[in-house]
């Protein structure tokens, strides 16, 4: 999924369709003018299904030409409504009605609205495109409160007082559904949002299985345990325990977060940027529990039967899993191997590579198993070397055998391969050989690889961000902490403080005593 979209989640709250309101409703009119967005009546209405995907699928430029063709009276597609008592629900048309909510109120992610929404949590990346949307918008429109005040006699520019005349008769044609029961209604939904603008495969995929665990744990993950509550209908004590543990992952996969491009600094998240990540966490959710589905980069449409999670003990199961799967990369947990996001998950310009994690992840999982931990700490330092300097191989292993779990396999391999033969006493040089006489699976590592960056075109003397983040790593890497006692590169949220004499025999908690450890070395060492 994108990350440069907006994140207008919080604008347009959800309800089950099939509600027992058998209150009056009010007039349902085929007409949507400004007024109808801020006043008493219609705004505080509507309603988006409890299933709906989430309204994060626009770019700010997206926004603008909505906003835009609105105060121009151009022509903006139907919005198509339901009336159920006294709700009004959004069965098509989410994204466009909350980007004029957007206006109104200002919040494009980070307003007032969005902050009550997301429990006053609001990622970095969510406000930066935030700001940028509302910039953007300001510019070329005008803000909600400019028109306000212009019509109070306030100067403004000439572009807002020229659409000021027209803005009271704006509008938005209302279709409405004539469908009198919830069934009907959804069925609309779905037909209809396969239309236009298809739903995005992980988004259908996770609307039909919406009840089930995989679906449950893969939000309330990506959204830090918070914004809309799809676990809503558990009981208080389990909704708790699963809004920390999805905290708790979140962190661990996404702290910090990537604050600038090009990279400048080894602190990078574990997981990658973890604004609209949903994907790759549905994927890691149903691996690491076994759940027989396919990955989220397949083609083809897909509706497997992922079973209801009844009462959240199978979701807080599945999250439990997910916590100490993760604990053995990343954290300070005394079992974590810290494993450097920039050496395993990134290629050299700062893209994070999902195959290379599922594959990493398999390949320490296996090495726990077979109980090699310690032999793979004898060749730790080496092994990481090997990876940062051939880096490409990740690249190439997936172009040959394919995105998702159809290379995930052929890496853990891959991974294998380097290790034996580095437990054997072998040089890279010699590993490079042997892999040259694997002529049915790796021999094509060992061809002179593709440039690791992009060349710049023309006369261009500028840096690519790729050129830049490429160089950064290729330093800071150099030159990065490392372990005292496996001689590999340290992250700073996977690092214990060893005695290096230990207390037991007498070490002092002094400086010179004080050496930097991944957690798993410093508490296997004795």
């Amino acid at each position: 999924m994108s990350t440069n979209v907006v994140n207008l989640d919080a604008l347009i709250p959800r309800e089950d369709l099939d509600i027992k309101d058998h209150s009056a409703p009010s007039v349902s009119h085929d007409k949507i003018f400004i007024t109808s967005l801020t006043g008493f009546v219609f705004a505080p209405e509507l309603r988006k299904p409890q299933f709906q995907r989430e309204t994060n699928q626009w770019t700010p430029r997206k926004i603008l030409e909505v906003l835009e063709a609105f105060v121009d009276r151009d022509l903006i597609p139907a919005v198509i409504l339901w009336r159920a008592g006294h709700y009004i629900f959004v069965i098509d048309g989410a994204h466009r009605l909350s980007a004029l909510l957007a206006w109104v109120q200002n919040d494009y992610g980070d307003g007032e609205r969005s902050n009550k929404f997301f429990g006053n949590f609001i990622p970095d990346e969510q406000r930066k495109i935030a700001e940028r949307t509302r910039k953007m918008v300001n510019k070329a429109v005008g803000s909600f409160n400019d028109y306000q005040e212009a019509q109070k006699g306030v100067p403004k520019a000439e572009h807002i007082t020229a659409r000021l005349a027209k803005l009271a008769d704006c509008h938005v044609i209302a279709q409405w559904v004539p469908s009198s029961d919830a069934k009907s209604a959804e069925a609309s939904f779905f037909k209809i949002n396969q239309a236009a603008t298809p739903i995005d495969p992980t988004e259908k995929r996770l609307l039909h299985g919406r009840s089930s665990a995989s679906a449950i744990a893969a939000r309330a993950i990506t959204n830090s345990g918070r914004g809309h509550k799809y676990w809503g209908a558990f009981g208080n004590v389990t909704q708790a325990q699963i809004e920390d543990s999805a905290k708790s992952i979140n962190e661990a996969l996404y702290a910090p977060p990537i604050s600038t491009i090009p990279i400048n600094t080894l602190d990078v998240p574990v997981a990658g940027q973890g604004y609209n990540a949903l994907p790759f966490v549905f994927d890691l959710v149903n691996v690491v529990n076994g759940v027989d589905a396919a990955d989220t980069t397949t083609k083809k449409a897909i509706q497997e039967a992922l079973g209801e999670d009844a009462d959240g003990s199978k979701t807080l199961t599945y999250l439990n899993k997910v916590k100490s799967e993760i604990a053995k990369i990343t954290t300070d947990h005394s079992k974590s191997l810290g494993l450097h996001p920039v050496v395993y998950f990134y290629t050299r310009t700062g893209g994070f590579k999902t195959e290379a994690f599922f594959a990493t992840m398999e390949f320490m999982n296996s090495l726990e198993k077979k109980n090699l931990q310690k032999k793979f700490q004898a060749v730790r330092a080496n092994f990481e070397d090997y990876l940062v300097d051939h880096k490409e191989a990740v690249a190439l292993i997936v172009h040959k055998f394919g995105t998702g779990n159809r290379s995930i396999a052929w890496l853990r391999k891959y991974y294998e391969f380097i290790f034996e033969k580095l437990n054997d006493g072998q040089t890279a040089d010699q590993i490079m050989t042997a892999l040259a006489g694997e002529k049915e699976t790796f021999a094509f590592l060992t061809l002179p690889p593709p440039p690791p960056v992009p060349k710049t075109s023309g006369k261009a003397m500028n840096f690519t961000t790729s050129v830049k983040t490429a160089a950064y790593f290729a330093q800071a890497l150099a030159s990065g902490v490392r372990c005292n006692i496996c001689g590999a590169r340290i992250h700073k949220n996977s690092m214990h403080i060893d005695h290096e004499v230990p207390k037991k025999d007498g070490g002092h908690a002094g400086l010179t005593n004080a050496k930097v450890t991944h957690p798993w070395c410093d508490s296997t060492k004795g």
